[in-house]
């Protein structure tokens, strides 16, 4: 594979992107571009594939088809360029470690894993335990944090990495306000700073909010760009079909199978 740069202006680019489990399509043929220093959001419904497309832009996932650059380059040469949050569901909690050597461990791309981590990297990493405020809980256990607080170790463990882009998956899902407002707050510091920031979001009703760009994805691209001009009931209601009902124009909410009203919440993995 060539190694010459191949849309160097975007952060992202992803072309002609097809995953397949068993023959059956998961993402069809995306072409997905984010430009440098946006904090991007990627919704659709249950199945839609989106946390599939960020396990293929990082090579967690083989893809049928297609190719994906950061900065212009393949991943694999890019690598200690990009952080990653995955789903906090999928992290074995119970392994026998404390907050500061999860955080620690996100430095060892740099360091190669036969070189131990010194003074330098422990502060570093003490560093970001501070930056996501549990600077307090770094020798406690992961498995006898709570859920916002495994998340907010996880994200610095991001952090430390000092990437240029960041991709997190359903970072505000199951946390509490408080965990969610600051987990926001730093992602908003890193975009402002110049980073690129990816988010696999759940709650629509928060998108216009949180976020200045956005993926609508479903199997394949509903539709992508600035939120101001991609949130519409049209774009919505084409990812989520019947399940969309915009109330005043601003606030998303589902409805259940009798009609109700219920907050548009959980959309869950994909």
């Amino acid at each position: 594979m060539s190694n010459a740069l191949h849309e160097p202006g975007l952060a992202v680019h992803v072309e002609d992107l097809t995953v397949s489990y068993h023959a059956k399509p998961v993402l069809w043929d995306i072409d997905f571009d984010v430009p440098p220093g946006v904090m991007a959001a990627i919704v659709g419904p249950n199945g839609a594939g989106k946390s599939t497309l960020i396990k293929s832009i990082l090579g967690l996932v083989r893809p049928t088809a297609g190719h994906v650059r950061i900065h212009g380059r393949p991943y694999d040469s890019q690598r200690s360029h990009v952080g990653y949050v995955p789903q906090r569901s999928s992290v074995d909690w119970d392994f026998p470690t404390n907050a500061l050597d999860v955080v620690t461990m996100g430095l060892y791309g740099h360091l190669g894993w036969l070189r131990r981590p010194g003074r330098n990297e422990r502060d570093k990493a003490m560093h970001a335990l501070t930056q996501v405020g549990m600077q307090d809980y770094a020798d406690r256990q992961i498995s006898q944090l709570s859920g916002g607080q495994q998340q907010r170790v996880f994200l610095a463990r991001a952090l430390v990495q000092e990437a240029d882009v960041y991709f997190l998956d359903e970072p505000m899902a199951g946390v509490d306000a408080t965990t969610e407002r600051a987990i926001v707050d730093i992602l908003r510091k890193l975009r402002d700073d110049g980073k690129t920031v990816i988010v696999v979001h759940h709650d629509l009703q928060t998108v216009q909010t949180y976020f200045d760009w956005m993926l609508i994805l479903n199997v394949r691209v509903i539709a992508q760009g600035p939120v101001s001009e991609i949130y519409t009931p049209e774009n919505l209601r084409k990812a989520y079909g019947g399940q969309i009902a915009l109330l005043e124009g601003d606030a998303t909410l589902g409805r259940d199978a009798d009609g109700k009203v219920i907050p548009f919440e959980g959309q869950g993995k994909g």
